[in-house]
């Protein structure tokens, strides 16, 4: 262990933070220096740039704020702002990420990554991690609303799909970043992008390029996202913090409800890539109903 510690902590990591900050939210920054802490621990070499409304002080020269003028634009749009800059840095670090501001990503979530992600990536997979909130000694898991149905052996190892791949943040190393800017989905310039009106922008931002059901369409880079097992469990070492647990104390319908403990179905059947024609039904299911949907919230 000692060596891997000693061996990451030479990468050049670039960590944006959208900061969003409202007044009387003295609980939110807190937070949000505590996920700062944890990713200064990864690295000697890491930089974080925070993009934010407010302007603040900061005496650490390792982070970097960026104040951007809100008050006549949705907050949403804030999670946007980082990726010009993440590209003109694409030769100049070993790892990117983007993380919203109450996500924290410890040591082992790192060395889990490291540990696994390149089996996945050579096998078209993505490495997934698993967002959790506690509530009365409870772990929750707020991105998920289903039991996770199939498994995938990779090199006499087991993983497990996860049925929603999102978890508020994404990290990819240089190789795969560089070909992530050259696609529509980093600058955010594709079709269908108000099929749930402003509701969906940062989940867009903070899902990266492992979108499943984006707007009906996977984004065509991964297989699945995936989360190995370890003792016929999930692996821990997935899981990120969400240190806010806003969706257990308050649920958004079935999301805050499910619990890491019910995630897995007791009978798993192997994974079997989407076919074309079931991807081309999927689409049409899904732009049928964003035709047809009300959005409430617009009404409001």
């Amino acid at each position: 262990m000692k060596k891997q510690i000693k061996k990451y902590k030479n990468f050049k990591i670039s960590v944006h933070i959208p900061l969003y900050l409202e007044t009387r939210k003295k609980k939110q920054f807190q937070n949000f220096r505590k996920v700062c802490d944890a990713f200064l621990k990864l690295s000697e070499k890491v930089k974080i740039f925070v993009h934010t409304n407010k302007k603040l002080k900061n005496h650490n020269k390792k982070i970097k704020f960026f104040y951007y003028d809100f008050k006549r634009k949705h907050p949403h749009k804030l999670t946007w702002y980082c990726r010009k800059l993440m590209e003109t840095q694409k030769n100049n670090y070993d790892i990117f990420i983007y993380c919203e501001d109450d996500i924290y990503f410890s040591k082992k979530n790192f060395q889990y990554w490291l540990n696994h992600k390149d089996i996945c990536i050579n096998n078209k997979y993505n490495l997934g991690f698993l967002r959790f909130e506690i509530k009365d000694r409870t772990l929750y898991a707020p991105d998920q609303v289903s039991q996770s149905k199939y498994y995938i052996n990779l090199k006499h190892k087991k993983y497990v799909v996860i049925d929603n791949p999102h978890c508020a943040f994404w990290i990819y190393d240089k190789d795969e970043f560089n070909k992530f800017i050259k696609t529509k989905y980093f600058k955010f310039n594709w079709k269908w992008t108000s099929i749930s009106g402003i509701l969906l922008i940062r989940e867009m931002a903070s899902i990266g390029w492992h979108g499943v059901n984006m707007n009906g369409i996977d984004m065509g880079q991964y297989l699945s996202t995936m989360i190995p097992l370890k003792n016929k469990k999930l692996d821990s070492n997935s899981f990120v913090r969400h240190l806010s647990d806003n969706f257990s104390k308050n649920p958004a319908g079935l999301f805050g409800t499910f619990k890491v403990k019910d995630i897995l179905k007791k009978n798993l059947k192997e994974f079997k890539p989407i076919t074309p024609l079931k991807s081309f039904l999927k689409r049409t299911n899904y732009l049928l109903y964003s035709i047809l949907r009300i959005n409430i919230k617009k009404y409001k």
